[in-house]
Formats: C-alpha cells, sequence, structure tokens
C-alpha cells in the first residue's frame, strides 16, 4: 500500500476555500492515535439518510447526502481499490454528488481519526478538522492506494496538544471509514475537583508549616 498523505489541498481546500474560512493548520495530521479509545459503533444496515445519529454518547454524526449510510455491515466497494465485508461497521456516502459527513463533539477533544478508504478512479475524498467556532484546523486529501485487498485502507486523523477539535468531517464521493479512535482531556468537572484537591493539599501544608513555627 502507498502511504502518502497530502496536507490542506484539493477538495478539502477547495471547501473551506469556498465557505470562506480560515486555515489556521495547528491539528497535527497523523497516521495513528496515541493513547486513542476506540469506538464501537451501532449496525444498522437498514438506515440510509443523513442523521443526525449517535456514534456513542456525545459524538453526533450528520451528513449532507440523503442516502448516506451509517453503522453499516453489508460491505462496500472502492472500484479497484479494495472492499469491505462485514468484518467493517462503517459510515458511508452513497450519493452520485460529492458528500461531507460530520461528526461533531458535545465537549471538545484533542484527536480524531478512522480508518479509511476510497474510490480513487472516481473522486477526490479528504477529512478535515474544526474548532469551535467553525474554523478549520488542518485537512487531508486522500493519497494513498491499497492492494486490493479484503478491508485494506488507512488510519488517519488529527492530533493536538489540547481538546480544541469540535467536529470533523469526511468529504467525497465515495468514501468510508470505520474503527473511529477519539482522544479526550479530563471532564471539566473532574479537572476542576483535580485542581481543588491540589488547592486544599497546598493550603494544608502551608497550615502544618505554620503550626510548627509557631510551636
Amino acid at each position: 500500500m502507498k502511504n502518502t498523505i497530502s496536507r490542506c489541498v484539493g477538495a478539502a481546500c477547495l471547501v473551506a476555500g469556498a465557505l470562506g474560512l480560515p486555515v489556521t493548520a495547528s491539528a497535527v495530521p497523523v497516521t495513528s492515535l496515541v493513547g486513542g479509545t476506540q469506538l464501537t459503533m451501532p449496525i444498522n444496515n437498514i438506515y440510509r439518510g443523513n442523521g443526525p445519529l449517535q456514534l456513542v454518547p456525545g459524538i453526533t454524526w450528520t451528513s449532507t447526502g440523503a442516502n448516506s449510510m451509517f453503522g453499516n455491515t453489508d460491505g462496500y466497494g472502492f472500484d479497484g481499490n479494495g472492499d469491505w465485508n462485514s468484518d467493517k461497521t462503517m459510515v458511508a456516502t452513497n450519493d452520485d454528488t460529492t458528500t461531507t459527513m460530520t461528526f461533531t463533539f458535545d465537549t471538545a477533544v484533542s484527536g480524531f481519526g478512522g480508518f479509511f478508504n476510497w474510490a480513487p478512479s472516481d473522486s477526490t475524498a479528504a477529512i478535515a478538522a474544526y474548532d469551535a467556532n467553525n474554523v478549520l484546523l488542518d485537512a487531508l486529501q486522500f493519497s494513498f492506494l491499497t492492494d486490493g485487498s479484503l478491508n485494506s485502507g488507512q488510519f488517519l486523523g488529527f492530533q493536538e496538544s489540547g481538546a480544541i477539535i469540535k467536529s470533523f468531517t469526511i468529504t467525497g464521493l465515495f468514501v468510508a471509514g470505520a474503527d473511529f479512535e477519539v482522544k479526550a482531556v479530563p471532564e471539566p468537572g473532574t479537572l476542576a475537583l483535580t485542581l481543588v484537591g491540589l488547592g486544599m493539599l497546598g493550603w494544608t501544608a502551608r497550615r502544618k508549616a505554620q503550626q510548627e513555627d509557631r510551636a
């Protein structure tokens, strides 16, 4: 398999330009998500539509295509670039026009990605990450080719040092994604409790030192 990726070119940047979105390129494109948690997509072989549907609690999927697939395990062909079977529970475009599928996070995350394949002979395909203000953080146009084997593809995604990724898009004519992973940060409540705890420890230590000095 040819493992090459192109940052913010072609379809992804054309979309960004058409929408007038600035490109900050602050999210780092990755081919693996270190410390990521794999997500289990619910199986739904009947569904064809544009959502919204829940990938897992806190992550919502939508699509611009009226016939997009979510939770499909019936298989998908990539016109000479391999095929997926029931081992892949996927989201996939299924219309005759370029479609964008979006994962929106209730709470911003620091990383997100998945295992993808596409039909390079039919159209371009790309992924992109956006912040809470819908500013494009970065984008990748697919350029990889598989050996045509069953369930082949490539993991692609974005990772940031902080939790700034609010949505993740997949754009193309014939493109599918599966085996999604997310990397988050501690929940705000957990982080707040941690800070309070550290503050209490510091206050206790200072008070003990003052009592010892007076003694």
